[in-house]
Formats: structure tokens, C-alpha cells, sequence
């Protein structure tokens, strides 16, 4: 800078310091100075002053003293521009636009211009306290100071730079675009966002209960015990787990049962989904569950309890009603062998409740070609049925004082279990024996029917002394005709006899 030059010019005294000044001149008409400078034209002037006293004595006449004048150098201070000034504004405030150097206020001149800058430290080291912008060193400012890790000079913390002149980095808590997925400002793996800056996911090993993680292993395979969906392996979810389950459908079908084992009727687990009503894990159709998983019912062919009977059917009139209800207590089928060859075929008809008697004959093709029923006559037991005469003597049918009377007008009388007695006729009285007379009973010669087993069953076991007696004529029927036991011979039928009591 140039130092400031302040000069005052000197005051011309008297005559002779003015003619000094004279005589250095040249007396041309131009008044140029030797050394080229003009000077202009002085002009002497004398003032005579009377009345006064001066210094010229007692004339009291005064002389002016000549005034010379020289080229000086500019002023700095003086208010005015000169030579070479930037400005001069007349004061040395170092802090305004004007230096007291007169040279012009600017960035980098160690002074700090009032209003316009922050700072000035004289420099141009922009990683100072103040910038080559005399502005303030600030976090921000694109300079980087010391202190500061980085400055990009913006305030977008996506960038490799924070706002807060700190690198970028995982855990910061500003994604960074291009380089993090995510970050949440921490280090907890088990939230949305990993300690490394990659967003939770499922199969990344890592559990994240955060995002509702029950299990990760680190791989999509839905065999094992975590599943591709990060959740621990359960039957229903629909994948198999290798070792554990069978089968998992996602709940019961009729391939798999809920609990994840093959379907299949007697694993005591119940698939309503493969039509199973029931399963009691048994072999048992006699329960109430059947080998088929179906639960026990009239009419599925086998006799629970409760059932007198149960012919796979819910049809009456068959021997079983449609409340397998026994509709006979006593039916069996003659069909030339020996089919009777016991003394006990009569005692469920003899214990049967009800006082109606029904008898029915049926061919070889299921056709009835008789039936008929009657009213008991007093309780029956074994052996009082329609007869209350000792058992010896029930071989006649004129000691069977209970004979039931059916709706044709037949006559129906059963021998009971004890009965004993021997010859053509009496083998009607060995053990039980049913016969059906017309109207008018006549012991041994008008039999319409004979159901008798082929054997005594009392005292003996040779076959009965019916003439022409055979294993075919346990039943024998002569189309409704009599028949004569005794010098029959009786006629053989093919065919199945059904006795029914029912209230």
C-alpha cells in the first residue's frame, strides 16, 4: 500500500523571497522553466498605504510581500481525487469503501469493509477462519477446514458429504443414494434396516422380529424347519417338512388329515374331507364305528347294540324293519340239507315281547304263498307255549289248550322245548315242532305245514318218524293241502319259513 503523504504548501514573504523565485525564470513570453514547466505570469503588485503606520517607515506606505507557487504531490485526506487514488474520502476510516490509503475497500486487503464482509484476513487461504470471499468459514461454504471431513457446499445428505461437513456413512442415518438401501441411524440387525445398510429381508440369515420374523435360515427351502416365508415350520402351512410330516395341505383334504398324516380309515383321526364320519382306530363294525369310518346306523348290514338285527337295508317286512327291529324271531331257509340241528332255533320267539303271531312261507324266489297271524293265548315260556300239558304229553294236539287262531282260520300250534314223546305222531312233541292245521285239528292226519328240525332233539338224535321223512322236509308244504304223518309221505319245500311276535 502507499503510505499516506500529507504536504502543506509554503507562504511567500516579502520581496525578496518572491524575486529568489523570479530569478530562476527565463524572460520568455511563454514563462517556461528550464527544467519545462510553465509558470505563469506574476504580477508585483505594491500597495502605498497613508495614515498608517508600516514598515517602510513613516511614509505609512505598506509593500506586499511576492507569492510564488510549485507543482505538489496528491493529497491522500484531502477529499479530492488526485494522481494516482482509487478514491479519497476525506477520512482514515479503514472500514468504508475508501482506505485511508485512498485505495479502494476489497476482499483480501486485511480490512474488514463494514456491511459487505464477514471477515478479511489479508489472504487467499480459503481453509482459514475466513474465506477468500471474506465470508466466514462455515460447515457448507464448499471450502474445507480444518475440522471438517469434507464440504460439498450443499446441504443434501444423500451425498457422499452430510450437511453436517461429515463423510457419509452406515449408521449416519441418512440413506446415500446409490450406495445404502437403507439406515436407520443403528446397529440393530433385527429390525427393518441391517447394521450394514441393506434392508431386512427374508432369507438374508439375519431374524428380524422387526418385521415379523419368526425364524431365518438364510434359504428359501420350504422342507426344512424355518419355511421361504421365515416362519418355523407347523403342519398347515403347506409345505412338507422333511422327517416330520407326510403330507400338508394346508389343513385337512382327503389325501392328508389335519394333523399332517396320510388320510386313511382307522388312524383314529377323523377326515371329513375324504367322507369319514368317524374313526376309532378298531377293526370293529359292531361298535358305533365301523371298519368303513362311517358311524354305526340301522341299516349299514351290521348289528350294534341296541339292534335286534340289521340286514344292510332300511326296508320293512324283510325280517328286519327299518328300526332293525327284528320282524322274525325265528327264519331260516330249507334248502334240502340239514338245516335245523338244535334244540335252541325257537327260544328267540319265545322271549320276543309282543302278543301278535305272524307265520310266512316264501318260495325259492322270495314270493310269500302264505301268511297268516294270531293272537297268543297266555304268556309263553320255553316249554308251555300253545300247550300247558307236561311235556310228555304234548305230542296231541288236543292237549294244546292255547292254540292260536290266525286270520285265515288255521290253527297254530308249537310243541314246547321239552316235549318228549316218540312214534308217527308223537315225534310232533320232540322238543320244539311247529304244525299248522286247518279249522279242525286232527292230530297226525291234516297237517297244511310241518317246520320241524330233521332230528329228535330230545331223548334222541335219530331223525323223526314222519313217513318218507328226509333233511329236505324240515319244511313241508302240500300247497295248502293235508298231509298225513303217518302215511304220507309229507311233501318236501324249498323255501324259507319266518315266524314274527311283535307287540
Amino acid at each position: 500500500m502507499r503510505p499516506r503523504i500529507r504536504t502543506r504548501a509554503p507562504a511567500l514573504a516579502g520581496a525578496a523571497a518572491l524575486t529568489a523565485l523570479l530569478a530562476g525564470c527565463s524572460g520568455d513570453d511563454g514563462g517556461r522553466e528550464s527544467g519545462g514547466t510553465t509558470l505563469g505570469s506574476t504580477s508585483l503588485m505594491t500597495s502605498t498605504s497613508t495614515g498608517g503606520t508600516g514598515s517602510t517607515g513613516s511614509t505609512g506606505s505598506t509593500d506586499s510581500a511576492p507569492t510564488s507557487t510549485t507543482d505538489a504531490p496528491p493529497l491522500c485526506g484531502n477529499g479530492i481525487v488526485e494522481g494516482d487514488e482509487a478514491c479519497d474520502d476525506g477520512n482514515d476510516d479503514d472500514t468504508d469503501a475508501c482506505l485511508s490509503t485512498c485505495a479502494a475497500a476489497s476482499c483480501g486487503d486485511g480490512f474488514v469493509h463494514e456491511g459487505v464482509e464477514e471477515c478479511d484476513d489479508g489472504n487467499d487461504d480459503d481453509a482459514d477462519a475466513c474465506s477468500n470471499a471474506c465470508a466466514k468459514a462455515g460447515c457448507g461454504d464448499g471450502n474445507l477446514q480444518d475440522g471438517e471431513a469434507c464440504d460439498d457446499g450443499n446441504d443434501d445428505d444423500a451425498d457422499s458429504c452430510l450437511s453436517t461437513c461429515v463423510a457419509a456413512s452406515c449408521g449416519d442415518g441418512y440413506v446415500q443414494d446409490g450406495v445404502e438401501e437403507c439406515d436407520d441411524g443403528n446397529d440393530d440387525n433385527a429390525d427393518a434396516c441391517r447394521s450394514d445398510c441393506v434392508a431386512a429381508v427374508c432369507g438374508d440369515g439375519i431374524l428380524q422380529d422387526g418385521i415379523g420374523e419368526g425364524c431365518d435360515d438364510g434359504n428359501t427351502d420350504d422342507t426344512d424347519a424355518c419355511t421361504a416365508a421365515c416362519q418355523p415350520a407347523v403342519c398347515g402351512d403347506g409345505s412338507v417338512q422333511a422327517g416330520v410330516e407326510e403330507c400338508d395341505d394346508g389343513g385337512e383334504s382327503d389325501l392328508c388329515d389335519a394333523d399332517c398324516t396320510a388320510a386313511a380309515c382307522g388312524d383314529t383321526v377323523v377326515n371329513m374331507s375324504a367322507g369319514e364320519e368317524c374313526d376309532d382306530g378298531n377293526d370293529v363294525d359292531t361298535d358305533a364305528c365301523t371298519t368303513m369310518c362311517k358311524s354305526a346306523a340301522c341299516g349299514d348290514g351290521f348289528r350294534q347294540a341296541g339292534e335286534e338285527c340289521d340286514d344292510g337295508n332300511t326296508m320293512s317286512d324283510d325280517g328286519c324293519s327299518d328300526l332293525c327291529k327284528a320282524e322274525f324271531c325265528l327264519e331260516f331257509v330249507n334248502d334240502g340239507a340239514e338245516n335245523v340241528n338244535n334244540n335252541t332255533w325257537f327260544d328267540a320267539c319265545v322271549a320276543a315281547p309282543g302278543n301278535t303271531v305272524t307265520v310266512r312261507l316264501r318260495d325259492a324266489n322270495n314270493n310269500v304263498i302264505y301268511e297268516a297271524s294270531g293272537t297268543k293265548v297266555g304268556a309263553w315260556s320255553q316249554n308251555q307255549i300253545t300247550s300247558t300239558a307236561s311235556v310228555g304229553l304234548q305230542y296231541n294236539v288236543a292237549n294244546h289248550n292255547r292254540l292260536i287262531t290266525l286270520n285265515n282260520g288255521d290253527k297254530l300250534m308249537i310243541a314246547g322245548k321239552a316235549s318228549s314223546s316218540t312214534g308217527c305222531g308223537g315225534a310232533m312233541g320232540n322238543g320244539y315242532g311247529i304244525v299248522i292245521y286247518p279249522a279242525n285239528p286232527n292230530y297226525y292226519s291234516n297237517p297244511k305245514l310241518l317246520v320241524f328240525p330233521y332230528r329228535y332233539q330230545v331223548n334222541n338224535t335219530n331223525p323223526r318218524a314222519f313217513s318218507g321223512w328226509s333233511t329236505g322236509r324240515e319244511i313241508a308244504w302240500n300247497n295248502g293241502s293235508a298231509m298225513n304223518t303217518c302215511n304220507g309221505p309229507v311233501t318236501p319245500f324249498s323255501g324259507k319259513f319266518q315266524l314274527t311276535v311283535s307287540p
